[in-house]
């Protein structure tokens, strides 16, 4: 029908392998300290995006809270699950809180102060043992991940195109502007939506004039 294919490589546990598509969505960061993806053949080829993402580290602790480290001598009278903090440059972690299982049985209920709990400790940092002793009397063991957890906000930043070229679109972009799984899901129907529509060609329901007024009146 006169369309471009796209060639999309890839690798998979049983080995490299390519196949044609009409329309690409790209839901991973393409930021160089996210990806590994490569553009070959693009004209105009398609820039690598500025920006750096904030690095945190996860601490999943099965262990007890040292409930005085935090104001509570008895650790039978702490009251908080969950523990924020503000940006403080001596303190060494960001939060804290006590985490259940996935699936809850009937017949769970959540541990006590006094007992040994799963505790989740996000810091910038991997927790040295001296730490470790801070927030907890002891512990039976430690389960650690780093990962690039959101943008760093830059107002002067630029955002990302959200399509990248014909029939190639772009999700991640929006997370330049909030982070979060909700806007993520927001993102992902409005590119459907608008790759749906140029495909179809219903392009008078791209950019409709008025639509925020008709999205009030609606609402």
């Amino acid at each position: 029908e006169g369309r471009a294919l796209y060639q999309v490589h890839y690798e998979s546990a049983e080995g490299q392998g390519s196949a044609f598509y009409d329309m690409v969505v790209v839901t991973t960061p393409l930021h160089p300290s996210r990806s590994n993806f490569t553009f070959e053949n693009f004209d105009p080829p398609i820039a690598d995006f500025p920006g750096a993402f904030q690095p945190s580290v996860t601490s999943v602790v099965h262990g007890y809270l040292n409930s005085s480290y935090f104001g509570f001598p008895d650790p039978k009278l702490f009251p908080f699950t969950s523990i924020l903090t503000t940006d403080t440059p001596d303190l060494f972690f960001h939060a804290m809180d006590n985490i259940c299982p996935v699936n809850i049985s009937a017949a769970f209920r959540r541990k006590q102060p006094q007992e040994a709990a799963v505790w989740r400790v996000l810091s910038r940092q991997p927790l040295d043992k001296q730490q470790l002793k801070t927030l907890f009397r002891s512990y039976y063991s430690v389960q650690v991940a780093e990962w690039q957890t959101y943008p760093r906000y830059d107002a002067a930043k630029a955002l990302p195109p959200i399509v990248l070229h014909e029939n190639l679109f772009y999700l991640s972009g929006v997370e330049w502007v909030a982070s979060s799984m909700e806007m993520m899901a927001v993102a992902a129907k409005n590119v459907a939506l608008l790759a749906y529509n140029r495909w179809h060609q219903e392009l008078e329901k791209i950019d409709q004039k008025d639509l925020m007024h008709k999205v009030k009146t609606e609402l």
